[in-house]
Protein backbone atom coordinates (compact mmCIF):
# COMPACT_ATOMS: atom_id res chain seq x y z
CA UNK A 1 0.00 0.00 0.00
CA UNK A 2 3.00 2.28 0.73
CA UNK A 3 4.18 1.36 -2.42
CA UNK A 4 1.02 2.21 -4.11
CA UNK A 5 0.74 5.75 -2.38
CA UNK A 6 4.43 6.54 -3.42
CA UNK A 7 3.50 5.62 -7.21
CA UNK A 8 0.34 8.19 -7.22
CA UNK A 9 2.29 11.10 -5.61
CA UNK A 10 4.71 10.56 -8.41
CA UNK A 11 2.47 10.18 -10.96
CA UNK A 12 0.46 13.19 -9.80
CA UNK A 13 3.95 15.69 -8.98
CA UNK A 14 4.95 13.78 -12.78
CA UNK A 15 1.54 15.29 -13.68
CA UNK A 16 1.94 18.83 -12.68
CA UNK A 17 5.34 18.91 -13.57
CA UNK A 18 4.30 18.35 -17.17
CA UNK A 19 1.58 20.81 -17.11
CA UNK A 20 3.83 23.81 -15.47
CA UNK A 21 6.44 22.92 -17.97
CA UNK A 22 4.06 23.38 -20.87
CA UNK A 23 2.99 27.02 -19.79
CA UNK A 24 6.62 27.82 -19.85
CA UNK A 25 7.16 26.47 -23.27
CA UNK A 26 4.45 28.42 -24.93
CA UNK A 27 5.67 27.11 -28.42
CA UNK A 28 4.21 23.28 -27.74
CA UNK A 29 0.82 24.51 -25.78
CA UNK A 30 0.08 27.01 -28.40
CA UNK A 31 0.71 24.41 -31.44
CA UNK A 32 -1.20 21.89 -29.10
CA UNK A 33 -4.35 24.05 -28.87
CA UNK A 34 -4.21 26.47 -31.99
CA UNK A 35 -3.10 23.86 -34.67
CA UNK A 36 -6.13 21.84 -34.08
CA UNK A 37 -8.81 24.87 -34.08
CA UNK A 38 -6.40 25.91 -37.40
CA UNK A 39 -7.18 22.14 -39.16
CA UNK A 40 -10.66 22.51 -38.54
CA UNK A 41 -11.42 25.88 -39.90
CA UNK A 42 -8.86 25.25 -43.07
CA UNK A 43 -10.52 22.03 -43.96
CA UNK A 44 -13.86 23.25 -43.43
CA UNK A 45 -12.91 26.50 -45.98
CA UNK A 46 -11.88 23.79 -48.07
CA UNK A 47 -15.18 21.67 -48.27
CA UNK A 48 -17.00 25.09 -48.49
CA UNK A 49 -14.58 26.19 -51.13
CA UNK A 50 -15.57 22.71 -53.42
CA UNK A 51 -18.59 20.98 -52.38
CA UNK A 52 -21.28 23.70 -54.65
CA UNK A 53 -20.49 24.93 -58.14
CA UNK A 54 -20.84 28.86 -58.15
CA UNK A 55 -23.30 29.26 -60.89
CA UNK A 56 -24.68 32.18 -62.25
CA UNK A 57 -28.43 32.11 -63.59
CA UNK A 58 -29.35 34.61 -66.49
CA UNK A 59 -32.85 34.44 -65.82
CA UNK A 60 -34.35 35.99 -69.76
CA UNK A 61 -37.84 34.45 -68.67
CA UNK A 62 -39.82 35.86 -64.68
CA UNK A 63 -42.69 33.61 -65.72
CA UNK A 64 -43.77 30.97 -63.35
CA UNK A 65 -42.40 28.00 -65.20
CA UNK A 66 -38.87 29.63 -65.31
CA UNK A 67 -39.02 30.04 -61.56
CA UNK A 68 -40.03 26.53 -61.09
CA UNK A 69 -37.34 25.60 -63.16
CA UNK A 70 -34.68 28.26 -61.14
CA UNK A 71 -35.80 26.07 -58.06
CA UNK A 72 -35.18 22.81 -59.76
CA UNK A 73 -31.41 23.32 -60.02
CA UNK A 74 -31.93 24.76 -56.18
CA UNK A 75 -32.74 21.37 -55.04
CA UNK A 76 -29.88 19.86 -57.13
CA UNK A 77 -27.43 20.16 -54.11
CA UNK A 78 -24.74 20.56 -56.76
CA UNK A 79 -25.24 24.19 -57.50
CA UNK A 80 -24.24 27.83 -55.13
CA UNK A 81 -26.61 29.89 -57.32
CA UNK A 82 -27.08 33.65 -58.22
CA UNK A 83 -29.35 35.68 -60.40
CA UNK A 84 -27.03 37.89 -62.99
CA UNK A 85 -27.70 39.71 -66.14
CA UNK A 86 -26.38 38.22 -69.51
CA UNK A 87 -23.08 41.14 -69.61
CA UNK A 88 -22.49 40.87 -65.38
CA UNK A 89 -22.23 36.76 -65.78
CA UNK A 90 -20.26 36.45 -68.69
CA UNK A 91 -18.14 38.93 -66.67
CA UNK A 92 -18.19 36.95 -63.33
CA UNK A 93 -17.36 33.48 -66.23
CA UNK A 94 -14.27 35.20 -67.42
CA UNK A 95 -12.63 36.42 -63.99
CA UNK A 96 -13.11 32.92 -63.10
CA UNK A 97 -15.52 33.76 -60.08
CA UNK A 98 -18.07 31.14 -60.98
CA UNK A 99 -18.15 27.69 -62.95
CA UNK A 100 -20.77 27.97 -64.91
CA UNK A 101 -24.10 30.31 -66.84
CA UNK A 102 -27.23 28.91 -67.32
CA UNK A 103 -29.64 30.81 -69.49
CA UNK A 104 -33.43 30.82 -69.06
CA UNK A 105 -34.41 32.03 -72.54
CA UNK A 106 -37.03 34.52 -72.75
CA UNK A 107 -39.38 32.23 -74.42
CA UNK A 108 -39.09 29.47 -72.22
CA UNK A 109 -43.07 29.39 -71.05
CA UNK A 110 -44.49 30.30 -73.97
CA UNK A 111 -42.63 27.80 -75.76
CA UNK A 112 -43.15 24.90 -72.99
CA UNK A 113 -46.58 25.87 -72.76
CA UNK A 114 -47.31 25.34 -76.55
CA UNK A 115 -45.20 22.06 -76.16
CA UNK A 116 -42.29 23.28 -78.43
CA UNK A 117 -38.67 22.57 -77.27
CA UNK A 118 -36.21 25.13 -75.36
CA UNK A 119 -32.49 25.78 -75.80
CA UNK A 120 -31.07 25.91 -72.66
CA UNK A 121 -27.95 27.59 -72.70
CA UNK A 122 -25.28 26.42 -70.42
CA UNK A 123 -21.82 28.19 -70.64
CA UNK A 124 -18.67 25.90 -68.72
CA UNK A 125 -15.42 27.33 -67.12
CA UNK A 126 -14.28 23.30 -68.33
CA UNK A 127 -10.63 24.43 -66.21
CA UNK A 128 -11.85 22.16 -63.06
CA UNK A 129 -12.65 18.73 -64.02
CA UNK A 130 -14.68 17.85 -60.75
CA UNK A 131 -16.90 20.96 -61.14
CA UNK A 132 -17.10 19.92 -64.60
CA UNK A 133 -18.44 17.39 -64.19
CA UNK A 134 -20.45 18.59 -61.16
CA UNK A 135 -22.17 21.12 -63.77
CA UNK A 136 -22.91 18.34 -66.54
CA UNK A 137 -24.38 16.37 -64.13
CA UNK A 138 -26.60 18.67 -62.50
CA UNK A 139 -28.13 20.76 -65.10
CA UNK A 140 -29.67 17.13 -66.50
CA UNK A 141 -30.86 16.55 -62.89
CA UNK A 142 -32.75 19.79 -62.91
CA UNK A 143 -34.20 19.42 -66.28
CA UNK A 144 -35.88 16.15 -65.18
CA UNK A 145 -36.32 17.26 -61.92
CA UNK A 146 -38.63 20.50 -63.44
CA UNK A 147 -40.53 17.89 -65.90
CA UNK A 148 -41.47 15.74 -63.05
CA UNK A 149 -42.92 18.20 -61.20
CA UNK A 150 -44.56 20.72 -63.71
CA UNK A 151 -45.54 18.11 -66.51
CA UNK A 152 -45.42 14.87 -64.87
CA UNK A 153 -47.77 13.46 -67.82
CA UNK A 154 -44.68 13.58 -69.97
CA UNK A 155 -42.72 11.87 -67.13
CA UNK A 156 -43.01 8.12 -67.29
CA UNK A 157 -40.58 6.80 -65.58
CA UNK A 158 -39.69 8.36 -61.93
CA UNK A 159 -37.66 7.14 -59.24
CA UNK A 160 -38.68 5.79 -55.60
CA UNK A 161 -36.13 6.47 -53.65
CA UNK A 162 -35.80 4.87 -50.26
CA UNK A 163 -33.50 6.21 -48.23
CA UNK A 164 -31.22 4.20 -45.62
CA UNK A 165 -30.59 6.96 -43.25
CA UNK A 166 -34.06 8.95 -41.45
CA UNK A 167 -32.27 12.33 -42.76
CA UNK A 168 -29.97 13.78 -45.18
CA UNK A 169 -26.75 14.73 -44.06
CA UNK A 170 -24.74 17.25 -46.06
CA UNK A 171 -20.68 17.51 -46.79
CA UNK A 172 -19.78 20.21 -44.64
CA UNK A 173 -21.36 18.33 -41.53
CA UNK A 174 -19.86 14.92 -42.21
CA UNK A 175 -16.66 16.78 -42.95
CA UNK A 176 -16.17 18.41 -40.47
CA UNK A 177 -17.10 15.58 -37.68
CA UNK A 178 -14.12 13.75 -39.37
CA UNK A 179 -12.04 16.75 -39.20
CA UNK A 180 -12.76 16.91 -35.52
CA UNK A 181 -10.65 13.45 -34.98
CA UNK A 182 -7.61 14.57 -37.04
CA UNK A 183 -7.68 17.67 -34.63
CA UNK A 184 -7.71 15.42 -31.66
CA UNK A 185 -5.03 13.62 -32.78
CA UNK A 186 -2.79 16.55 -33.97
CA UNK A 187 -3.62 18.05 -30.18
CA UNK A 188 -2.91 14.60 -28.31
CA UNK A 189 0.66 14.18 -30.58
CA UNK A 190 1.92 17.63 -30.26
CA UNK A 191 1.07 18.19 -26.53
CA UNK A 192 2.67 14.92 -25.05
CA UNK A 193 5.54 14.81 -28.03
CA UNK A 194 6.52 18.04 -27.87
CA UNK A 195 6.94 17.94 -23.66
CA UNK A 196 8.70 14.41 -24.25
CA UNK A 197 11.13 14.77 -26.50
CA UNK A 198 11.93 18.36 -24.70
CA UNK A 199 12.84 16.47 -21.92
CA UNK A 200 15.78 14.59 -23.50
CA UNK A 201 16.61 17.93 -25.53
CA UNK A 202 17.13 19.77 -21.86
CA UNK A 203 18.52 17.11 -20.05
CA UNK A 204 15.53 17.04 -17.43
CA UNK A 205 14.46 13.57 -17.92
CA UNK A 206 17.73 12.99 -15.95
CA UNK A 207 16.52 13.73 -12.77
CA UNK A 208 13.39 11.75 -13.19
CA UNK A 209 15.18 8.61 -14.07
CA UNK A 210 17.70 8.98 -11.42
CA UNK A 211 15.17 9.25 -9.00
CA UNK A 212 13.55 6.16 -6.45
CA UNK A 213 10.22 6.84 -8.34
CA UNK A 214 9.02 3.82 -10.67
CA UNK A 215 9.48 4.05 -14.30
CA UNK A 216 5.86 3.16 -15.43
CA UNK A 217 5.05 5.83 -12.60
CA UNK A 218 6.85 8.92 -14.37
CA UNK A 219 5.46 7.93 -17.71
CA UNK A 220 1.63 7.80 -16.63
CA UNK A 221 2.23 11.03 -14.74
CA UNK A 222 3.92 12.92 -17.92
CA UNK A 223 1.16 11.38 -20.28
CA UNK A 224 -1.60 12.25 -17.39
CA UNK A 225 -0.32 16.50 -17.27
CA UNK A 226 -0.25 16.09 -21.08
CA UNK A 227 -3.77 14.97 -21.46
CA UNK A 228 -4.75 17.22 -18.83
CA UNK A 229 -3.72 20.16 -20.88
CA UNK A 230 -4.90 18.16 -23.96
CA UNK A 231 -8.39 18.70 -22.95
CA UNK A 232 -8.23 22.81 -23.68
CA UNK A 233 -7.85 21.95 -26.86
CA UNK A 234 -10.50 19.33 -27.46
CA UNK A 235 -12.90 21.84 -25.61
CA UNK A 236 -11.77 24.57 -28.02
CA UNK A 237 -12.20 22.16 -31.36
CA UNK A 238 -15.72 20.78 -29.79
CA UNK A 239 -16.75 24.53 -29.20
CA UNK A 240 -15.95 26.03 -32.93
CA UNK A 241 -17.67 22.50 -34.24
CA UNK A 242 -20.72 22.96 -32.53
CA UNK A 243 -21.06 26.84 -31.82
CA UNK A 244 -19.56 28.28 -35.34
CA UNK A 245 -20.25 25.27 -37.64
CA UNK A 246 -23.44 24.49 -36.14
CA UNK A 247 -22.92 20.65 -36.38
CA UNK A 248 -24.96 19.59 -33.67
CA UNK A 249 -24.46 15.71 -32.48
CA UNK A 250 -27.14 13.20 -31.58
CA UNK A 251 -25.66 11.87 -28.52
CA UNK A 252 -23.41 14.28 -26.43
CA UNK A 253 -22.10 11.33 -23.82
CA UNK A 254 -20.53 9.28 -26.92
CA UNK A 255 -19.21 12.72 -27.98
CA UNK A 256 -17.47 13.44 -24.72
CA UNK A 257 -16.78 10.07 -24.34
CA UNK A 258 -15.20 8.94 -27.82
CA UNK A 259 -13.15 12.45 -27.60
CA UNK A 260 -11.56 11.66 -24.22
CA UNK A 261 -10.60 8.11 -25.78
CA UNK A 262 -8.96 9.37 -29.15
CA UNK A 263 -7.15 11.98 -27.34
CA UNK A 264 -6.03 9.24 -24.85
CA UNK A 265 -4.75 7.38 -27.90
CA UNK A 266 -2.46 10.35 -29.11
CA UNK A 267 -1.14 11.54 -25.80
CA UNK A 268 0.30 7.95 -25.14
CA UNK A 269 1.16 7.01 -29.30
CA UNK A 270 3.07 10.97 -29.17
CA UNK A 271 4.62 10.40 -25.33
CA UNK A 272 6.39 7.16 -27.52
CA UNK A 273 7.55 9.34 -30.00
CA UNK A 274 9.02 11.57 -28.43
CA UNK A 275 10.68 8.75 -25.94
CA UNK A 276 12.04 7.37 -28.98
CA UNK A 277 12.71 10.33 -31.06
CA UNK A 278 14.01 12.31 -28.45
CA UNK A 279 14.26 15.68 -30.35
CA UNK A 280 11.31 18.33 -30.95
CA UNK A 281 12.25 18.76 -33.88
CA UNK A 282 12.45 15.13 -35.60
CA UNK A 283 8.97 14.61 -33.87
CA UNK A 284 6.92 17.50 -35.49
CA UNK A 285 8.38 16.77 -38.58
CA UNK A 286 7.18 13.03 -38.47
CA UNK A 287 3.75 13.76 -36.39
CA UNK A 288 3.16 16.00 -39.77
CA UNK A 289 4.34 14.02 -42.46
CA UNK A 290 2.00 10.90 -40.91
CA UNK A 291 -1.06 12.82 -39.77
CA UNK A 292 -2.39 13.75 -42.80
CA UNK A 293 -2.55 10.96 -44.79
CA UNK A 294 -3.90 8.79 -42.57
CA UNK A 295 -6.43 11.32 -42.10
CA UNK A 296 -7.27 11.49 -45.57
CA UNK A 297 -7.46 7.27 -46.34
CA UNK A 298 -9.37 6.90 -43.03
CA UNK A 299 -12.55 7.69 -44.45
CA UNK A 300 -12.69 11.50 -43.36
CA UNK A 301 -14.61 12.27 -47.01
CA UNK A 302 -16.99 8.86 -46.82
CA UNK A 303 -16.83 5.46 -45.70
CA UNK A 304 -13.45 4.32 -46.95
CA UNK A 305 -15.66 1.18 -48.20
CA UNK A 306 -16.87 3.67 -51.22
CA UNK A 307 -13.27 3.76 -52.87
CA UNK A 308 -13.70 0.23 -53.41
CA UNK A 309 -9.60 -0.27 -53.41
CA UNK A 310 -9.16 -2.98 -51.24
CA UNK A 311 -5.40 -1.62 -50.28
CA UNK A 312 -6.63 1.38 -49.26
CA UNK A 313 -9.65 -0.40 -46.92
CA UNK A 314 -6.87 -2.29 -45.23
CA UNK A 315 -4.38 0.43 -44.95
CA UNK A 316 -6.95 2.36 -43.09
CA UNK A 317 -8.17 -0.06 -40.44
CA UNK A 318 -4.84 -1.08 -39.71
CA UNK A 319 -4.66 2.79 -37.94
CA UNK A 320 -7.01 4.06 -35.09
CA UNK A 321 -7.91 7.25 -36.66
CA UNK A 322 -10.24 5.19 -38.84
CA UNK A 323 -12.24 3.60 -35.83
CA UNK A 324 -12.52 7.26 -33.95
CA UNK A 325 -14.34 8.52 -37.36
CA UNK A 326 -16.57 5.56 -37.19
CA UNK A 327 -17.42 6.44 -33.44
CA UNK A 328 -17.81 10.17 -34.00
CA UNK A 329 -19.78 10.15 -36.88
CA UNK A 330 -21.85 7.75 -34.82
CA UNK A 331 -22.18 10.06 -31.89
CA UNK A 332 -23.31 13.19 -34.19
CA UNK A 333 -25.30 11.84 -36.55
CA UNK A 334 -26.23 8.07 -35.63
CA UNK A 335 -24.42 6.85 -38.74
CA UNK A 336 -22.71 2.92 -38.26
CA UNK A 337 -19.81 3.09 -41.16
CA UNK A 338 -18.58 0.20 -40.42
CA UNK A 339 -20.40 -3.43 -39.40
CA UNK A 340 -18.86 -4.01 -35.99
CA UNK A 341 -20.76 -1.59 -33.79
CA UNK A 342 -20.04 0.89 -31.07
CA UNK A 343 -18.93 -1.59 -28.79
CA UNK A 344 -16.24 -3.25 -30.81
CA UNK A 345 -15.27 -0.11 -32.37
CA UNK A 346 -14.74 1.37 -28.94
CA UNK A 347 -12.93 -2.20 -27.99
CA UNK A 348 -10.37 -1.51 -30.87
CA UNK A 349 -9.78 1.95 -29.56
CA UNK A 350 -8.90 0.81 -25.72
CA UNK A 351 -6.78 -1.49 -27.55
CA UNK A 352 -4.82 1.07 -29.10
CA UNK A 353 -4.35 2.86 -25.86
CA UNK A 354 -3.37 0.17 -23.96
CA UNK A 355 -0.76 -1.32 -26.66
CA UNK A 356 0.92 2.26 -27.08
CA UNK A 357 0.59 3.44 -23.09
CA UNK A 358 2.43 -0.38 -22.86
CA UNK A 359 4.98 0.61 -25.67
CA UNK A 360 5.51 4.40 -24.20
CA UNK A 361 6.47 2.48 -20.42
CA UNK A 362 8.83 -0.06 -22.46
CA UNK A 363 10.36 2.48 -23.94
CA UNK A 364 11.53 4.46 -21.28
CA UNK A 365 12.08 1.72 -19.25
CA UNK A 366 14.99 0.64 -21.65
CA UNK A 367 16.08 4.20 -21.84
CA UNK A 368 19.38 4.40 -19.72
CA UNK A 369 20.45 7.67 -18.14
CA UNK A 370 23.68 7.64 -20.65
CA UNK A 371 21.29 8.27 -22.96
Amino acid sequence: MNQLTYDLRVIWACARKEIKSAFTERIGTILGIVLPVNFLVLFSLFALNGGLAPTAVVMADTGPLAQQFYQAMARAHSFRLQIAGAQPAQALLQTGKIVAVVTIPANFDSSLEAGQPVQLGVQINNLNTDFTNDIRRAVPLSISSFYAQAFPRLVNVTADEHDLWPQDTDYIPYLTVSILVIALMMGGLLQSGTASAGEWEKATIKELLLSPASRWAIMVGKMLGSFLMGLMSTTLVLAVLVLVVGVWPLHWAEVIGFSLLTLLIFTAYGTLLGTVLKQRQAFIALAFATSLPLFFISGAFGPVSFAHIPLIEFLAKIFPVYYAIVLQQHAFHGFDLNTLGVGMNVLVLLGYALILIILAAIALRRTTVSS
